[in-house]
This record gives C-alpha cells, sequence and structure tokens, in this order.
C-alpha cells in the first residue's frame, strides 16, 4: 500500500530555513509558535541523519535554536538580525524567554528566507541584558548565499 500523502493546506506557508549551504524548506502554518518551528526544524534534521552543519554539532534541545531574518529582504548580503521567541526582530544576541510568538506575528510569510544557528548550552543566559559593544551587523550567522556569477579564473 503506498504511503498516505497530506494533504496540501492552502493557508500553510514554505520557509527557506539556512545554515551555511544547508537550506531546509518547511511548510508550516502562520499561527505556528516559534518554539514549535524550531522543534519542527530539529526533527527534520536529525530525521536526515545530520549530526553537525559546518562542524557545528547540532543541539540537543531545539530551545538552543535561534532564528534571524535578512536586513534587508532584498539583499541577504547585508546581514541578519536576531528573530527573538516572541516573534520581535532585535539588533542584540542576548536571548529572550521564547514565548508564544507565531510566524504571522514575526512577520513570516510564504518563501521567507531564515537564518538559523545553534547556541551553547552555557551561552547567553536567557534574560541576561545584552552587550551595548556588540556590533549591529551580528557576526554569528553563517550563512552562504548562492551566486550565479562565472567563477574568475
Amino acid at each position: 500500500m503506498p504511503p498516505k500523502q497530506a494533504k496540501p493546506d492552502s493557508r500553510a506557508s514554505t520557509l527557506l530555513f539556512k545554515k551555511h549551504k544547508t537550506t531546509v524548506l518547511l511548510s508550516l502554518q502562520p499561527h505556528e509558535p516559534l518554539t514549535a518551528v524550531k522543534e519542527k526544524l530539529l526533527e527534520a534534521l536529525k530525521s536526515r541523519n545530520m549530526l553537525e552543519i559546518n562542524g557545528d554539532p547540532l543541539p540537543s534541545d531545539s530551545t538552543l535554536i535561534e532564528f534571524g531574518v535578512p536586513v534587508d529582504r532584498s539583499d541577504r548580503e547585508k546581514g541578519w538580525r536576531l528573530l527573538q521567541g516572541d516573534g520581535e526582530v532585535t539588533t542584540n544576541t542576548a536571548a529572550k524567554k521564547a514565548s508564544s510568538g507565531t510566524l504571522l506575528a514575526a512577520g513570516l510569510d510564504n518563501g521567507h528566507s531564515v537564518a538559523f544557528r545553534f547556541r551553547k548550552p552555557g551561552d547567553a543566559p536567557e534574560g541576561d541584558e545584552p552587550d551595548p559593544d556588540i556590533e549591529r551587523d551580528d557576526p554569528g550567522w553563517d550563512v552562504m548565499i548562492p551566486s550565479f556569477d562565472d567563477d574568475e579564473e
């Protein structure tokens, strides 16, 4: 018997989650909390038997995943900003406690690119005050943007 196919949902949005050269496409509902999205992303990575991405080991807990959104959606080369657990975009790297923020509240719609990275369990405890010396452009997002330019020899 062939496997059952899920019925397509017209409200579902397909988001592109990017880290280094890895892109994961997930079809998600706009009302899904970001915490559930992190769990689905980690589950998708583990289902492909991935243990690491570019030397960064996959965390065992989805709360150690952080999302970033492009500074400029039309030019992803400009960098990424941290997307907090409540859907708020910020430029600091201190993590806030994840709440009930949803994809819709974060402004993430069909076709949006979202960077992700893994925090180490001891890094930046939740609730810490942001460091005022941190630059606005967070250098911690490891996302390779594909290019159609011919390689120069």
